[in-house]
């Protein structure tokens, strides 16, 4: 009939013998084919996280408790009686600043204390100094470095007893003129410039050649504070200057640290305290049968002067190269091959590999099949200097590949020689997976600490920056399929 539509035909592929097959079933089952391949990609690939090798540098350094020399001055009590102080401690005082005054029959001291109670009120050039103080801790506060804050304490309530004491005394300066006269009311002013203290702590007159390791035991410090005391006898301390800048910090060596700092005169040093950092010279001596480290420091010393041991860091040299987590670096065996049995295979390939005789069950071998294999590090047997052995028949090829056992034999092209598989070594490296598989990859390592490891760049056989590596070198093995989804 004329409106009759005409059925689309099916396209059909026919095959020799009769056979043929829809279209639609091929687009179908390659599809389901595709999927599956996908499916078991994903079930046997490994997932892992991968790591982008990058620059970068490490401080190399170690952790120490220092003892300090300085020169200090103790300046005792000529008379005994009450005692107090006019200048903020672990300050700069000039020659002629007033210090302290003891006295005698307390009259005086006790009139000084009334005089602070019923006028403690502090002059504009006072309250401009000590907003100051406090403006400049607020203005460089941080939360990570919260232990300053009981250091402004101290310091703050030093300087308005500085201020509060010298008021007071202009206050009753009458009453002191009086008691001076009449040898009862004593002023103690800096016989010299120095920075102030007022402990003592038995160890101001140590020097190098004392050192014992009795005196790195900070538990048997005994420190005494003269501020607390309020009153001294006669012939005890009232205070110390520290008379120099220069200051030396003291360190038991270890035989490490010692070889690493042999034949140098400067190091770079760290504070634990604050983070900060400053050059020292050094010299190494050794005392009653240990070395010590004898660091000399030209400033800083004031930031220091109410501590006897204080907590370092000796920086050396940093390291650079390629930064790589210590997790990445796994170690792989390998076989040891004469580098002169490796050959290149016929054809337009032109693969490097061995002359492999494979070891039966009975003793015997089969004949020489070439085997391509990679080689992953090449032992040129060098010397203690670095310089290759030029006998080139002493290099040895690391390889690995398993059709290769120990026990088999390798032949040398050309020749009637032949070379038992029988030696191993391993080697440490990380995993590449730049192509989705991994492949080992030797790494030099320079330096590491607990977290990172400084590996050498541009090395034969290495990696480079930008690689892509297994975050977790012990969890794959060669040729693994990578996923780093």
């Amino acid at each position: 009939m004329a409106g009759r539509k005409k059925k689309r035909k099916r396209k059909i592929i026919r095959f020799p013998g009769g056979m043929h097959l829809n279209i639609g079933v091929i687009v179908f089952l390659f599809v389901a084919f595709y999927m599956a391949y996908n499916i078991y990609s994903y079930l046997t690939t490994v997932h892992i996280k991968g790591y982008e090798v990058e620059k970068g540098t490490i401080e190399v350094n170690t952790s120490y408790t220092g003892l300090i020399l300085r020169s200090e001055t103790i300046v005792n009590a000529a008379q005994s009686g009450s005692l107090d102080y006019y200048l903020k401690e672990h300050t700069k005082a000039a020659k002629g600043t007033l210090l302290c005054s003891v006295d005698e029959n307390g009259n005086v001291s006790e009139k000084l204390n009334e005089a602070i109670d019923s006028n403690a009120v502090l002059t504009k050039d006072s309250m401009r100094d000590i907003h100051s103080s406090i403006r400049d801790y607020a203005n460089g506060y941080s939360d990570r470095a919260f232990y300053a804050t009981y250091t402004f304490k101290s310091d703050l309530s030093g300087q308005l007893m500085e201020a509060l004491n010298l008021e007071a005394l202009n206050e009753i300066s009458e009453y002191t003129e009086f008691a001076k006269d009449n040898q009862t009311f004593h002023l103690y002013r800096a016989e010299q410039p120095g920075v102030v203290a007022y402990y003592t702590d038995g160890m101001e007159n140590l020097t190098v050649n004392d050192l014992t390791e009795e005196l790195f035991d900070e538990s048997a410090l005994e420190k005494t504070s003269r501020k607390t005391e309020g009153f001294v006898q006669s012939g005890q301390p009232l205070y110390k200057l520290i008379t120099e800048e220069d200051w030396q910090i003291i360190v038991p060596l270890d035989a490490t640290m010692k070889n690493e700092l042999q034949d140098k005169e400067v190091t770079r040093i760290r504070f634990k305290e604050d983070q900060t950092t400053a050059w020292a010279n050094y010299t190494i001596e050794r005392k009653k049968g240990r070395d010590y480290l004898i660091l000399t420091l030209h400033n800083g010393m004031i930031r220091y002067a109410d501590e006897r041991y204080v907590d370092i860091n000796i920086l050396l040299d940093q390291q650079s190269g390629l930064k790589i987590p210590n997790s990445a670096i796994t170690t792989k065996a390998f076989e040891l091959v004469p580098n002169a049995y490796l050959t290149t295979g016929s054809g337009s390939s032109g693969q490097t590999g061995l002359l492999v005789e494979h070891r039966k069950e009975n003793g015997t071998f089969t004949e020489a099949e070439f085997l391509p294999v990679t080689t992953y590090y090449l032992d040129k047997n060098e010397d203690e200097s670095g310089n290759e052995n030029p006998d080139k028949e002493t290099w040895m090829a690391y390889i690995s590949e398993e059709k290769i056992k120990r026990g088999d034999r390798i032949v040398r092209t050309d020749s009637s020689e032949r070379y038992e598989i029988r030696n191993t070594a391993k080697l440490r490296g990380v995993y590449n997976i730049n192509r989705g598989y991994a492949v080992f990859r030797l790494v030099n390592e320079l330096f590491s600490n607990d977290n990172y490891t400084i590996v050498e760049a541009g090395t034969t056989y290495g990696i480079t920056q930008y690689d892509h590596i297994a975050l977790e070198g012990d969890l794959i093995t060669e040729g693994q399929m990578i996923s780093t989804n």
